[in-house]
Formats: structure tokens, sequence, C-alpha cells
């Protein structure tokens, strides 16, 4: 039966389960028990294989066909363990991410040569990132673009010995600017540094007193005249979990960003603001905004939220529903049936005669 709780999920999951042993494993792994710890260890163990054997294609083909989120979870938390480093041989890669708000009266572009002695000081000055102290920074930040182009099969690498890692340092981009789009915008950059195997034991730890010092490391940085900015620094972890923390986190932001602009403009027309929350068929969820009586409805504002294998809907669905409350929204539709792939949003008062309820007060099972 479908939780009418949470938008539904549209992402295209295979209609038949995949006979593939790596996928099995994902699935049992995904359970609890002695089965699932075993399913996944039989997961690490397949999965370290393939890129010993340089088979990363087989593993991005059996990743493409996972049948959940749940398993794909367990796929990428088993791919960064083996991407860790094992032995004091082998090199610890990680990236911190800073996830940037800009606004741009025309295109623009910011500094992108690493703050490397600055973000050592920093962390260095707090035992939980104090290790990263002594890694080694790379000059250069990368883009979230040129980030996603990296392979695991090509971490892997990187990581078996000092000698891999500086070629593999050597061979990134060598990007002078980071370029920003006219308007609001979000994007991320990355820093990359790698360092011996004690690094692992402070990946994806909170930054906690560590943050607001970060953040000042950045915008000083990065700060570009007639560039306003905001910086957000993430957590140093392990490459491929920071690129997915990132991505959710700059997906986020923006949603936050597009949902304060779009009130505030429709409040100056309208006393009352509606929203509209749909799943898309094709792997989406929309958001909408409009007011609430059709007679001040304005052009409608709609944001589309790509959804990732790692997502969570009910985590995405939570942080846009604190937003709404933090600025005082009340009237909220959220539908129970998906709307086509290119399909428009319905607007608050064509939702209302659809079946939805409003999230702040019903779980939908009277809807």
């Amino acid at each position: 039966m479908t939780d009418r709780r949470y938008l539904p999920d549209t992402r295209p999951y295979p209609a038949e389960a995949v006979k593939r042993e790596l996928l099995m494993h994902a699935v049992q792994a995904a359970g609890s028990g002695a089965q699932a710890k075993l399913a996944a260890e039989a997961l690490r163990a397949q999965i370290y294989g393939m890129l010993s054997q340089n088979f990363y294609l087989n593993l991005s083909v059996a990743m493409s066909m996972t049948p959940s989120e749940t398993a794909y979870r367990q796929i990428m938390a088993a791919l960064n363990d083996v991407l860790q480093a094992k032995t004091d041989d082998e090199v610890q890669w990680f990236a911190l991410p800073v996830v940037l708000v800009a606004g741009c009266k025309k295109e623009a572009a910011l500094p992108a040569a690493a703050p490397a002695l600055e973000l050592s000081a920093c962390l260095g000055n707090y035992p939980h990132t104090r290790p990263f102290a002594r890694a080694t920074w790379l000059p250069r930040l990368l883009t979230a673009g040129q980030m996603a182009e990296i392979n695991a099969g090509q971490w892997f690498k990187a990581k078996q010995n000092a000698e891999a890692a500086a070629g593999f340092a050597a061979a990134l981009p060598q990007t002078e600017k980071l370029p920003l789009a006219e308007g609001q915008s979000v994007s991320v950059a990355f820093a990359l540094g790698y360092g011996g195997r004690e690094l692992a034991e402070s990946l994806g730890k909170n930054l906690q007193e560590a943050a607001l010092p970060l953040m000042q490391v950045w915008l000083e940085a990065l700060k570009t005249p007639g560039v306003p900015l905001f910086a957000n620094p993430l957590s140093p972890d392990n490459p491929t979990a920071a690129l997915t923390d990132a991505s959710h986190m700059r997906l986020r932001m923006a949603l936050d960003v597009f949902a304060a602009n779009s009130i505030r403009s429709i409040r100056m027309q309208s006393p009352r603001v509606g929203v509209v929350m749909a799943s898309q068929e094709g792997g989406r969820l929309v958001f909408g905004f409009n007011a609430t009586e059709s007679q001040f409805e304005i052009q409608p504002q709609t944001f589309s939220w790509p959804l990732s294998p790692m997502d969570k809907i009910e985590i995405v669905q939570q942080n846009f529903l604190d937003l709404l409350a933090e600025c005082q929204v009340e009237n909220i539709r959220l539908l129970h049936e998906p709307i086509g792939e290119n399909e428009e949003l319905p607007t608050y008062a064509q939702a209302l005669r659809l079946s939805g309820h409003n999230p702040l007060y019903g779980d939908g099972s009277a809807s």
C-alpha cells in the first residue's frame, strides 16, 4: 500500500528483479540480522574485486539497475569503504565541498586557487579535524562537473600509493576560474587533498565549531568585486561521498533560495501564498508557488528537483516543510498521484480539486 504521507517515488527502477549477484547482495544487505551482515561483506568483496581488475564499467552498469534507494545506499556504503586507505602504504583521498550562493548582474567567475594554507590552519585548530592540517592539499579547486567525471576506478588507482596519488593529482584539470551564471545561482566547489590512512577516522564528521571559521576562510579566498557571496562549507569526506552530499545540499539550498524569492514576490500581490508539492514521472519532485485564490494568481513559479539514486524523499519533503513553516506558509497541497513527465504542475486552486492533503494537518489517510 502506498504511504500517502510522502510524495511517491517515480524513479525508473527495473520492472523485474535484475539477477545480478552484486544487486542481490545489495538488496540482502539492506535487511537486518546476520544475513544482512554477510551480504554487506560479500558486496564489499565483489566491488573490491571489480576495481582491482579494472572492471569499473561492470560496477557502473550494476549501479544503474538498482531496484531501490536502500539498495543503492548499500552499494555506495560498500564502495566508500573500498576506497578508504587500508594499509600504511595506501593513500586516503578526501574532498572538502563548499556550496556557494552568489548574485550577479551578469556572468562572472570566482578564483579557483585553493586556499590550502588557510584550510590547513583552520582545520588544525580543532581535534576532530586536525588530521587534515597534515594532509597534502591540491592547489586548484574543482567544479561539481569536474568531480563527477572522476569515476570510482580512478579513485581506487589513485589510492594505491603516494606515487599513484601524485600522478593522479598532476593529471587533474587546472581550473583558473569558477564560472557563475547571471542572476542568483547555487553552485559547489571542491578542495581536494590526500594523506595517510589516519585521515579515514576524520572523514564525514560534523564540522561543529569549525564551521564558522571555515566559512570565513572560503569567503575571504573567493571574494570578488561586485559578487555578493554566501558560503556553506561541508565536512571533508571520501570524494564519492562528498560529491553525493554536496549535490544534495546544492539542490536543497537552491530550493530554499527559490522558495524564499517566490514567497516574497507573491506576498507583494496576494494576501496568502499557496504551495503545491507533487512527484513527476521520470524521477522528479516539483514544488509550485502561487496565490491561494485564483483571482490573485500570477505566473506559476515552479522548482524541479531531479531525484538522485541516494535521495530520501521523506527528508527532502520534511526539509521543505520546515522551510515553509519558517516562512509562515500554511496553505500547502501534497498531491497523492504523480503528474505526467510533460505535464504542468496544477495551481493551488486546481490542486484542491485533486487527491491530496495538507501535510501540516494530516497524513492523507482521509483525503
